[in-house]
């Protein structure tokens, strides 16, 4: 190959994955909200297939009664969770709120009780040093307590807040998590509606499904459908994997806070309340990578200890190693994610996912990566690296894998 096709192939190979980008990018970005209530009825509904079967041979009942029936079972269940645990959510949050409404309107006396452990903390300095210092620490902390007697929360990033201490401290970076929880919430309608079409659209996959794949299968040359059976396998262990996986940490992680703050509660360490919904942020907190259990509990810790609560300060920073260590040692047994793709790499996806979409973007890009690699890597597509000589399938072997499959499907049926 001279240096001209080389560099065609080149120009061949970024175009077609700019378009494979682009594609992806409008999908995520205008067309996901679309089918997504479809797609998780469709995925529900395909894990639920190999139970349904089993109980259709074992009752030696039609499939369709059963599927019926488990369907219905499953909405009834769900239903009556979201009702209750919702119910109780909404009184726990109802009541964190006040509570960090109430922290917030003493925000000055906090500020101030800061002011003197600062002071307290620097006076093994040189005079000069320490006078320097206190002069800044001062400043700051008057600018700050004016601004939030005048302006409450909001002063801090406002012209008259923040901007009032002339770039000594900068608090702006509030406005975007805020602004993301009213995002958030404007999103309430919609999710409602979402999870009520996908509640209809499951029912209805859920008991006719053999009829919708058979007609997906009508529609593909025998090639391709031995490649969309093989996919559909290999998606759904991926990512009943991953789910099971990460449901299993954030249970874990929400029993050690909860333990751990019941525990300190008891011995009187800990005077607060809350426990369910603080153990439930943090676990989901910790689903993320980039965050973790540390960015709930190292600060409240610092915060205990600024203001004189030492032994619960000790008590958060042991519950944080305990949470570490136990997270350490189950997560590479647990997660399913680690198929290959480096760390950088879902690091990265997490990064560029969040700029991009979101907070669903922090988990759909890094499982698309995943999900990529274990396709190419089981040759079903071919996005980089080359096949191996005597790894290719032939048209026979195909089509009698094809066949073989088709005839269990029929005979499962």
């Amino acid at each position: 190959m001279n240096v001209i096709e080389k560099r065609r192939t080149t120009l061949i190979n970024v175009a077609y994955f700019a378009v494979l980008a682009t594609g992806y990018y409008l999908f995520m970005k205008y067309a996901l909200d679309l089918v997504a209530p479809f797609v998780f009825a469709f995925l529900i509904a395909l894990m639920l297939q190999n139970p349904i079967r089993k109980i259709s041979q074992k009752t030696k009942l039609p499939q369709k009664p059963v599927a019926i029936g488990v369907a219905v079972l499953l909405v009834a269940v769900l239903v009556g969770l979201v009702v209750f645990v919702g119910y109780k959510l909404f009184i726990e949050f109802r009541d964190f709120v006040d509570f960090v409404g109430y922290k917030l309107s003493n925000l000055p006396q906090t500020i101030e009780s800061i002011r003197l452990w600062l002071l307290d903390a620097i006076e093994f300095l040189p005079a000069k040093a320490e006078a320097s210092l206190a002069e800044s620490i001062n400043g700051i902390s008057s600018e700050l307590i004016k601004s939030t007697s005048e302006h409450g929360i909001a002063g801090l990033g406002g012209e008259e807040g923040i901007g009032g201490i002339a770039g000594k401290i900068d608090l702006s970076m509030l406005q975007g998590p805020i602004g993301g929880i009213f995002a958030a919430a404007k999103r309430i309608p919609w999710v409602l509606t979402a999870m009520l079409i996908s509640v209809i659209a499951f029912f209805f996959v859920t008991t006719d499904y053999d009829n919708i794949v058979g007609m997906i299968k009508r529609n593909v040359s025998q090639k391709n459908e031995y490649a969309l059976v093989k996919a559909k396998n290999l998606f759904s262990n991926v990512i009943g994997k991953m789910v099971k996986s990460y449901a299993t940490i954030i249970f874990i992680t929400f029993t050690e806070v909860a333990i751990g703050l019941n525990l300190m509660q008891l011995f009187d360490v800990y005077k607060g309340s809350h426990i369910i919904v603080i153990s439930l942020i943090t676990a989901l907190v910790d689903i993320i990578p980039v965050l973790g259990t540390g960015t709930v509990v190292i600060p409240w810790a610092i915060y205990s200890f600024i203001m004189g609560d030492t032994p619960f300060a000790i008590g958060l920073v042991i519950l944080y190693v305990i949470i570490t260590v136990i997270r350490q040692v189950l997560e590479p047994k647990l997660v399913a994610m680690n198929v290959g793709v480096h760390p950088i790499l879902t690091l990265s996806g997490m990064y560029v996912g969040a700029q991009l979409f979101g907070v669903i973007g922090l988990f759909a890009v890094p499982i698309t990566l995943v999900l990529l690699k274990a396709l190419n890597q089981e040759g079903i597509i071919h996005l980089w690296g080359r096949v191996k000589e005597g790894e290719e399938v032939k048209k026979e072997e195909i089509a009698e894998d094809t066949d073989k499959i088709v005839v269990k499907q029929d005979k499962q049926g």
